[in-house]
């Protein structure tokens, strides 16, 4: 197919790297094969409308946790606050309504920058280990979030002024899929139409090196951060409208896996230094389509659903990270 592409004279970098993607990326076996087998075992479910807009939905809830987090792993460090920000941005926006109106949704991406850029000038400056600091983060932030629904007395944190935000002007395009989308393309600008991308892949692969080079290393890995942060905030808006305008005040555990695993799971590894967005694009599909197929299978136990999702992703996180050994960054 290159070859091919070079007769015709079609030298575009974004068809190359699509190629490379596809080629290389286990991620994108794995959505063929699931596809195919889900497909045949129970096409009716699998392949129904409203199963299609529901993998449609997680598909952008999940990207959402993991678009941002991804340039800190670029690094080779981990952003989990991803959590915290869209569960006390939710707050957040819920407390600033009877003030702002409708521009408290606007809370929500400054709130993420705000955390992102604190998250990156303590790990530079502190030298404090980006996984204990961003988790210790998220614990504090639920924490908050579950204090304000508690001394205010409701059982959720629900602004019903957004409703309008869930009706989709496109038929069978859900609306937290339309609202992901900006959040997708900017992210994938940043990466490809910037030099932030190969910045945060060459700190990843190299730091010493990187230093040598003349990139001012505690600059982009404060950079990294906010970015994370700020996509995390504007992709949490996707994600409090899916949720029917509220916020959640529980802090479940399995979240911050689900945003790991898409992000791993496309094939961007945790060592830093290769991958993208693009790729955690691809793993989010993955993780999603592993999810619904299982949930549709007959004779499976739903309360069971997270050991088997948890047993398939450690297996396909094994295979993936071997695949990628000695592949070029994409």
């Amino acid at each position: 197919m290159k070859k091919n592409l070079e007769k015709v004279g079609v030298k575009s970098p974004i068809i190359t790297s699509t190629w490379r993607l596809i080629r290389g990326n286990p991620a994108v076996w794995a959505i063929l094969g699931l596809i195919v087998i889900f497909s045949a075992v129970v096409p009716d479910r699998f392949l129904s409308m409203s199963n299609l807009i529901a993998i449609l939905k997680n598909f952008a809830v999940t990207s959402m946790l993991a678009i941002g987090p991804t340039f800190v792993i670029l690094l080779g460090s981990i952003d989990v606050s991803y959590m915290g920000i869209w569960m006390f941005g939710g707050a957040l926006v819920w407390l600033l309504y009877p003030y702002l109106g409708l521009f408290s949704i606007i809370i929500y991406p400054v709130f993420g920058l705000l955390v992102g850029l604190f998250n990156g000038i303590v790990h530079v400056k502190a030298k404090i280990p980006s996984f204990i600091l961003t988790l210790a983060m998220t614990a504090l932030l639920a924490f908050l979030t579950t204090y304000v629904r508690n001394i205010s007395g409701v059982l959720t944190l629900t602004v019903p002024a957004y409703n309008f935000l869930r009706e989709s002007p496109i038929p069978f395009l859900p609306s937290p899929f339309l609202l992901a989308l900006p959040v997708i393309l900017l992210a994938l600008f940043l990466m490809f139409f910037t030099k932030l991308g190969t910045y945060f892949c060459a700190i990843g692969s190299n730091e010493e090196g990187a230093k040598l080079a003349g990139i001012n290393v505690d600059r982009y890995k404060i950079l990294a951060f906010t970015i994370s942060g700020l996509l995390t905030g504007l992709g949490s808006i996707a994600i409090f409208v899916h949720l029917g305008c509220q916020t959640r005040v529980d802090f479940d555990p399995s979240e911050l896996v689900r945003g790991l695993a898409a992000i791993v799971l496309g094939g961007t590894p945790l060592a830093g230094g290769m991958g993208g967005p693009h790729r955690t694009l691809l793993g989010a599909l993955v993780y999603v389509l592993i999810f619904n197929g299982l949930f549709l299978l007959p004779g499976v136990d739903p309360n069971h659903l997270k050991l088997y999702i948890g047993t398939l992703l450690m297996g396909a996180v094994i295979v993936a990270s071997k695949a990628l050994k000695g592949a070029s960054i994409t």
